[in-house]
């Protein structure tokens, strides 16, 4: 990891500012509300409105304890109570959780309920280093749990299921689909999902492989580039898979930068960014046909993922056809577009990145489960990155910001407004189309547009943590920022040399004038600036010569 290419972006000193908060998301999964009983704070302070009084039946409630000015990190606890269906006593589920400011010690969360044969706590995993500290904890009355290993994939890919075992949400295709329409390849205005040709469908395939980078998604088949399987496949290695295995690694290990997100917690920026523009980098000169071509090797193109031990002497083409190498038709351009498409995509996605929020006044605010909304005929405009996510640690809410109940026609953009960060993502994408249909190269423009635009970091960029939406909209993360010491400087600058050049010609008191050109304009204006330089030399000799000479008469 941290191999760069080219003209790829160095490490900056960019300040890292460290949040030592608690963020602890009680998912209520039982059909009573649960009401808080007591609450303590050994360090920090209670955010507004927390712990929260109330967190209703099938909801969820979000404790944030704030870490104070100083070296002390947060530390608290709280109890909630609540009456099983069968019960008349109230059964108290107690939380102990703390992030602390030494390097030695390790954020926890404890939970325990009072009675165990009635109420169950399930502490979901979580990260033991890294600021801030996210946790999960799910509650249920006993003998009544689902850990369900399918509902975790649907949030963390975006499907449902497919061939029945998962159902397909095309949100990354119909974003994709609305950015060609838009671009300079003009895809023609009727496209939807439903209706792609199987060339189109060698971008979306492309698109798709980030979430499915072994292909288990599809059948291997060589007359059709997108009959899907059953899924069995997918989710054998997507719940249990090895470590190793792509699936497993671009989903919780190293390669979650190709869904614009960090390998852990507490990573550096500077280098998840430097990740991400190498990938971008390597399958952007791919898809161009420039310095890089699909027999390539992966260990000599993508040294920080892939060494000759591993996988490394498999080709850029073997990559992307992962098992599905029997179709006859492959355009691995194409795909690779893809790829970086879905990369663009998700960096703007709610769950993955943090980014500023410049147009704050068009937000609404939170429903009832904290979810972020809009204004009817409004959407977010995103800006600078702030933070890069992890999905380790993240709970359900990611899978929310993912997709959309209404219905979204990529031939009209403001059927995407729900989706927070899509209408960033399809301009991007539009652009980027743009590039690769002129054939731009990577360092005629492309490098800067992604790297000065796409994931500029913001000046108050952090290091990457587990949160989702939790400092999303806040007044911190919100607005434009000032400008920096260096543009105000050069302001400063140029203000004085204008000043300087005026006081020169002896106008700099003198109200503006209309610009006359003529050369006895111009003279008389020195004339007149020389005299007031005579009078105001003269003054000064005749107060000099009074205040000295007083005193001898």
């Amino acid at each position: 990891m941290g191999i760069t290419f080219g003209t790829m972006v160095q490490d900056s000193d960019v300040h890292t500012c460290a949040d030592y908060g608690s963020y602890i998301h009680v998912h209520n999964k039982t059909n009573v509300d649960i009401g808080l009983d007591d609450s303590g704070i050994e360090e920090g302070e209670w955010a507004p409105g927390c712990p929260p009084n109330t967190i209703e039946a099938g909801r969820e409630g979000i404790i944030h304890l704030k870490d104070k000015w100083g070296l002390a990190g947060s530390k608290g606890f709280t109890a909630y109570q609540l009456y099983p269906p069968k019960g008349n006593k109230p059964v108290t589920v107690l939380l102990e959780f703390a992030d602390p400011y030494s390097p030695s010690d390790d954020n926890y969360l404890h939970a325990k309920s009072s009675k165990p044969s009635q109420v169950s706590v399930n502490v979901l995993s979580y990260q033991s280093k890294g600021h801030p500290f996210t946790a999960h904890v799910e509650i249920y009355l006993a003998g009544d749990e689902e850990h369900s290993d399918d509902m975790e994939a649907q949030f963390k890919i975006g499907f449902d299921t497919v061939g029945g075992l998962l159902h397909w949400q095309p949100v990354h295709e119909e974003i994709a689909i609305a950015a060609f329409i838009r671009s300079n390849l003009h895809f023609p205005r009727g496209v939807t999902y439903n209706n792609l040709d199987a060339k189109q469908w060698e971008y979306v395939r492309g698109l798709v492989w980030p979430d499915d980078p072994s292909c288990l998604l599809f059948k291997n088949t060589p007359d059709n580039n997108h009959k899907f399987d059953l899924g069995d496949d997918f989710l054998g290695e997507f719940k249990g898979g090895n470590k190793s295995s792509m699936t497993r690694r671009s989903h919780f290990g190293d390669l979650q930068l190709l869904h614009g997100m960090a390998s852990d917690v507490g990573e550096d920026p500077n280098k998840t960014k430097k990740n991400i523009l190498t990938w971008l980098e390597v399958m952007y000169k791919l898809a161009v046909g420039t310095e890089i071509n699909e027999r390539d090797l992966l260990c000599e193109k993508l040294p920080g993922s892939f060494s000759a031990s591993t996988s490394g002497n498999q080709t850029l083409r073997d990559l992307l056809l992962g098992r599905t190498r029997e179709y006859r038709k492959v355009d691995i351009s194409r795909r690779a577009l893809g790829v970086c498409l879905h990369m663009i995509q998700d960096s703007y996605a709610v769950g993955h990145t943090l980014r500023r929020l410049k147009n704050v006044n068009d937000l609404q605010g939170r429903d009832k489960d904290g979810f972020i909304h809009f204004k009817s005929g409004t959407h977010a405009q995103l800006g600078p990155l702030i933070t890069f996510h992890t999905y380790t640690g993240q709970g359900d809410r990611h899978d929310h910001y993912d997709d959309s109940d209404d219905e979204r026609k990529p031939r009209d953009v403001e059927t995407f407004n729900k989706i927070i960060g899509a209408r960033d993502a399809i301009d991007k994408c539009t652009t980027l189309i743009n590039f690769f249909a002129a054939k731009t190269k990577w360092n005629d423009g492309v490098s800067d547009f992604l790297d000065n635009d796409v994931y500029k970091l913001d000046e108050k960029v952090t290091s990457s943590n587990a949160q989702v939406d939790e400092r999303f909209g806040l007044p911190e993360t919100s607005g434009v920022m000032a400008t920096t010491a260096a543009e105000e400087d050069e302001e400063y600058r140029v203000g004085m040399e204008r000043k300087m050049l005026l006081l020169e010609g002896g106008l700099a008191y003198a109200q503006p004038q209309a610009a006359s050109g003529g050369m006895l304009d111009k003279l008389r204006v020195r004339m007149v600036g020389t005299l007031k330089y005579c009078l105001a030399i003269a003054l000064f000799v005749i107060i000099f010569l009074f205040f000295n000479l007083l005193p001898h008469f």
